[in-house]
């Protein structure tokens, strides 16, 4: 079934949030009292202040992204001309189907037309399978922007220069 990239509608904001968490409590544990589940879960934010975009297949979201412009909100290491990807998300029941390259990539379109010069992101180090896919789509990693949020999170960056 075809998968389409489309922006989320504001009655899809609770899925969205609750999609979030699940993705990540699937490759992580992470619970809802995690200090960052409220943020995963704060999709109406996402849409305020950044472009949230969702993975609807047959009428049913199945995965979201979050787009950043530069010098926005959201915004956490990219600097100016550097567009960047937040809270990549697939349904866990959704995973393996393509939707996770299908989000990527409409990212990364929105920044080449919005001529930004690099999309840039920040991975928990132990996304593994995430880090495959942004290799697969040339993205590579940026260490000198690798931090940490708290002592027990390491985020490693990656960078596609467009």
């Amino acid at each position: 079934m075809t998968v389409t990239v489309r922006p989320a509608r504001p009655d899809e904001l609770a899925a969205v949030g609750e999609l979030t968490l699940a993705a990540y409590a699937a490759d992580s544990g992470m619970t809802r009292e995690h200090p960052y589940a409220a943020s995963l879960l704060d999709a109406g934010a996402r849409l305020r202040d950044a472009e949230l975009l969702v993975a609807d297949q047959g009428g049913a979201v199945v995965g979201t992204v979050t787009y950043v412009r530069p010098g926005t909100p959201f915004a956490e290491v990219g600097g100016k001309g550097e567009a960047e990807v937040r809270m990549l998300a697939v349904s866990p029941s959704a995973r393996g189907a393509g939707v996770g390259r299908v989000l990527s990539e409409a990212c990364v379109e929105r920044a080449r037309a919005e001529g930004c010069r690099a999309v840039v992101l920040s991975s928990a180090s132990w996304m593994l399978a995430a880090h495959r896919l942004y290799g697969r789509l040339g993205f590579r990693r940026w260490p000198e922007r690798d931090w940490s949020p708290r002592p027990d999170i390491d985020l490693l960056a990656f960078r596609l220069d467009l």
